[in-house]
Parts: structure tokens; sequence; C-alpha cells
């Protein structure tokens, strides 16, 4: 039985894979299990897999049958057959320094925290425009409670990539509503959590991979708004102040402006419309959601947003002109 089983989600990811699991066989850390989860691969990521089986026995390939569609779903599909204590969760194209589970780890044994949270290293190949997310406001020795993780959480202050018990895979297991649930789901995990800690272990979120789902126009970003306003119901079903729901409303409905505007762009999604439009007459008919966004509109720091946005959670006609002019600057952008 494996301390840690490793989650690793794959649909047509041979361009990176290898160097992905190449960076799981460097771990210091042995007792480990890495559940190849191939979600009907067309290109060459069953053979760079079976290669890596072939050679390592911690790595399990599993075939999903026939094509889930998301990350989420081929987690859900694994989480019986995972036999650690401890899970974490990777995409297909990132990378890990080599004591990223050791370091997680041993912190979770010292500390007694539910999760533990590793550095995230947002990461181009060549080195360029990379960040990162380190401790909490910079402090690994941090040991905070699950609901200062959730909210450190909502602007990503904290990343979601931790080392979880295997019992919130084995629960509830993963959203997967959409496209973006599991950022959905790790919310859920914290709120789950009573102590979470941090380590100096290093999680390399790679930023350069031109076919991820957020680098392209993709009827999947169009899951964002809803994704935004579920999260919103999660802060205030959980009874956060109007200094957390008040904010996150305004991004709720920032993401709806920019989802339009991307339909207004790329035409050959209109057929995915009324994701966006389910979700704005959700926040238009809501009481709670206006009066949320009312509740942020005195504070000086985001009024001139809310004097904006606010209203285009009340007119349709707003809400259309504004994603407009979003779609106006973004093509200049992408012209320049």
């Amino acid at each position: 039985m494996a301390e840690i089983t490793v989650l690793l989600p794959i649909h047509n990811g041979a361009v990176y894979l290898d160097e992905t699991l190449q960076s799981l066989r460097r771990q210091s850390f042995a007792n480990f299990e890495v559940l190849c989860i191939d979600d009907c691969s067309t290109d060459d990521s069953a053979q760079i897999v079976h290669l890596h089986a072939k050679e390592d026995s911690r790595f399990i390939y599993l075939h999903t049958g026939t094509n889930l569609g998301s990350a989420p779903k081929a987690v859900n599909f694994a989480a019986p057959k995972a036999s650690g204590q401890w899970f974490v969760y990777s995409s297909q194209d990132d990378l890990f320094s080599e004591d990223w589970l050791e370091k997680m780890h041993a912190r979770a044994l010292r500390t007694g925290a539910d999760a533990v949270l590793p550095d995230v290293l947002f990461y181009h190949a060549d080195g360029t425009e990379d960040r990162k997310i380190v401790g909490y406001h910079n402090d690994r020795s941090a040991i905070i409670s699950g609901r200062d993780a959730f909210v450190a959480s909502l602007d990503w202050s904290i990343s979601g990539n931790a080392l979880w018990p295997i019992s919130f895979l084995k629960g509830r297991g993963f959203d997967d509503f959409g496209a973006f649930a599991d950022e959905y789901t790790v919310r859920r995990f914290f709120l789950g959590c009573s102590k979470v800690a941090f380590c100096d272990g290093v999680f390399y979120y790679r930023q350069d991979n031109a076919a991820a789902i957020t680098k392209r126009p993709s009827k999947g970003l169009l899951d964002v708004p809803d994704t935004c306003l579920r999260l919103w119901y999660m802060i205030v079903d959980n009874e956060f102040g109007a200094d957390v729901h008040g904010p996150f409303a305004l991004r709720t409905v920032r993401a709806a402006i920019r989802a339009q505007a991307l339909l207004v762009n790329n035409p050959d999604l209109s057929v995915n419309a009324h994701r966006v439009e389910d979700t704005w007459h959700s926040m238009h008919s809501s009481a709670r959601f206006q009066a949320s966004l009312a509740s942020v509109a005195a504070h000086p720091k985001h009024r001139m947003r809310a004097l904006i946005y606010r209203p285009a959670a009340r007119s349709l006609m707003w809400f259309r002109t504004l994603a407009s002019i979003s779609a106006f600057f973004s093509r200049r952008r992408r012209a320049k």
C-alpha cells in the first residue's frame, strides 16, 4: 500500500507527459503510486505511460473506456483504485522539485495539518515571466485555519495544489460540473480542513503549453462564470462576511463579461452561449447576489469597479455593451 497517491489525468498529453513522469520518478520520497488516467487519448500518451510502468511498478495505467471529457471526472473514475493515505493531483504537463512529496509529507506529520501546500512556480521552459507563490503571504512556517485558507485561495494568494487526506477523495470526490470544477473542489476541501500548513517543496505549474484550456479560446472557458457563481454561493452559505462575498460578486460579474466577450470574438463558440446567459440570469434574479454587489459599492477600494460592473448584473443591455467593449480591446491587444 502506498503512502501517497498521485492522480494524473491524461488526454492527448504526449508533448509534455514524459517530462512529467520523469519528474515524478526523481522524487526523493519513495512510497507513492501514480495513477495515470488515460481519458481515451488518440496520441502516444498510452505508450509513454506503459514505458514508465514497465520500468517502475509505482506507475499504474488506467483507461476510462469512454471519453469522460474532464479531469475531475477522470479523477473520480480512478478514486476507488487509490491506495494512499494521502493524495495529490497534477496536470499532465506539470513538474516538481525532487523533494516535493517528501517535504509535504514530512510537514503533514510534523504539524498534524489536514493539508500541506508547497511553493508554486508559474513555470516557463525558457525561464521568462516566472512568478512564485510562497507560503501564506511568504511565510512557510504559517499554520492557518481552513477558513483562512479558503479566503486566501479566492484570489490565489495560496494555490489549490496540496497534499490532501485520502478521505477527501474517497468521500464526495471531485465536483465535475464543468471545466473548472476542480478549482471549486479545492475550495470545498479547504473548508473541510482544521489546519493548513506550508513547505518549501516546489510545484512547477506549466504556463507555456499552448494546448492548455486557458491558453486558447475554447468552450471550456465559458464555464468560468458558472464556477465563480457557485463559489459565491459557497462563500455566502458558509457565512463569510460582505468583505469576502462582495468583492467576489464583482469578480463573478467580470468573469461573465469576459466570457461574453469571448463569444463576441469567437462566433464558432456561440452554440455554447447559453452557459453565459444562464449565469447572467441567475445573477440578475438573485436578491442575495444583488445585495452582495450593493454591499461592496460603498467600499473605497471597490467603488469604481462597482459603478461599472454592478449595473451589468441588472441590465442585459449594459452587460452586452461592456462585453462588446471588452471584446474590442481584446482584439486590439492581439493585433499588437
